[in-house]
């Protein structure tokens, strides 16, 4: 089973891979709008997604997300390399902030380039328009994936000043892993033996602010600890809660 399940995953890599050519070269160029764009890849990624959850690699709780988010900055933790393609499949409208790295990425650089934003000055730029229309704008604010499903790095701050600058409202996502999978220096072959079980959970959202602080940094900070303590004590209540499951 381990070792056909390590079959799968090497296949939808490759394939991935070879989409993310496709999409790049004789796709997304003809493609004048960032916004339609965004359909096309997110239609990609969705069918992607949907070819793990059929051959069994994994399985998605998202019986929580009973609510639209619309004009919102997200915030979740990040365990897995498929975490933005998890919650672009599954969130409408939603662009993902990117890394400066993945521009010079050989297959993604294109669909980087015009679908995600960049981590950059130019953020603050193309944010505002974006929320004002409905569109979120999704960060994984530990800036790299998570060490392991139950803890996490140390949050940056810049999500959240975002979310202040653009007086918008702030919707913390935790991913709950059930196994480690496609973790920061794991092998994509270690899939386990088991559908590995995500959860997607949506904490309360945080409303926008009414006025303009005074202080970013300071709200920041403490807003960026709050957040940053609710979604851990998720993850330690459900990692107390459940009971060992041996997927070796």
């Amino acid at each position: 089973m381990r070792w056909l399940r390590s079959c799968i995953t090497l296949a939808f890599f490759a394939l991935f891979g070879v989409g993310a050519l496709i999409l790049s070269y004789f796709v997304l160029p003809f493609v004048r709008k960032k916004e339609h764009a965004l359909v096309v890849v997110r239609s990609v990624w969705r069918i992607i997604l949907q070819g793990f959850i059929i051959t069994g690699l994994i399985r998605i709780d998202r019986s929580a997300l009973t609510q639209p988010i619309r004009g919102a900055v997200i915030l979740a933790n990040h365990p897995s390399l498929i975490d933005v393609v998890i919650l672009t499949a599954l969130l409408p409208r939603t662009f993902s902030v990117a890394k400066s790295a993945l521009r010079k990425h050989p297959f993604l650089w294109i669909i980087v380039r015009r679908v995600f934003l960049h981590d950059d000055a130019v953020l603050i730029e193309e944010a505002p328009a974006l929320l004002e229309k409905g569109y979120n704008i999704l960060i994984f604010p530990e800036g790299t994936r998570s060490p392991n499903p139950t803890s996490m790095h140390k949050w940056h701050r810049g999500g959240t000043q975002l979310a202040l600058r653009t007086q918008s409202p702030i919707q913390p996502i935790v991913l709950q892993y059930d196994y480690r999978m496609l973790a920061k220096g794991q092998s994509i072959l270690d899939m386990g033996t088991h559908p590995v079980t995500i959860k997607v959970i949506p904490l309360p959202q945080i409303p926008a602010l009414e006025e303009m602080p005074t202080s970013f940094h300071g709200l920041a900070v403490k807003r960026t600890r709050q957040l940053t303590e609710a979604i851990q004590a998720h993850l330690d209540t459900a990692v107390s809660s459940a009971s060992p499951v041996d997927k070796d």
